[in-house]
């Protein structure tokens, strides 16, 4: 009973095990969730060690701010902007709110100003690079968009 109640706790910490978050689709780097009302999109950041250092979560909808999440032992809070590149495309630089961030014992999380379109160019390239810093280091993360697609369709009917 006691390690269930603790369990129950921790993943009351974690922002995207909210007890009312629903797994729709997971494949590699993607996983749709429904929190609540509310899809999104995650896309799990991170080097080889296949923990997430950072999440990018994206909605189906502009009606709603995209959210960046860094692990705070390893990044900490991430500055001023995110920088967005597709391929070999120009990079997109997408700051953040200015005080809408949140944390807890674990991640830093704050909310980005206009992710508009960032869905449909997931499906149409290879790879996508993520970059930002924390003020003192520069994270750098590439990700292959194979599979994004599913991910992408499978976020558009979520209901």
């Amino acid at each position: 009973m006691r390690f269930s109640l603790v369990l129950l706790g921790l993943l009351t910490l974690l922002p995207w095990s909210d007890l009312q978050a629903r797994e729709i689709f997971k494949s590699g780097r993607y996983t749709v969730r429904k929190v609540e009302s509310t899809c999104k999109l995650e896309i799990l950041l991170h080097d080889g060690d296949q923990e997430p250092a950072a999440i990018l979560a994206l909605f189906p909808s502009d009606e709603y701010f995209g959210e960046m999440f860094t692990e705070k032992n390893r990044i900490g809070v991430a500055q001023k902007k995110v920088r967005i590149q597709f391929d070999q495309e120009k990079a997109r630089d997408i700051p953040f709110i200015a005080d809408a961030s949140a944390k807890d014992n674990y991640w830093r999380w704050q909310y980005l100003e206009n992710t508009q379109g960032l869905l449909n160019m997931l499906g149409k390239h290879s790879k996508m690079i993520v970059s930002f810093s924390n003020g003192k280091n520069m994270f750098k993360y590439t990700v292959s968009l194979k599979g994004s697609g599913k991910a992408v369709l499978a976020l558009r009917h979520c209901r």
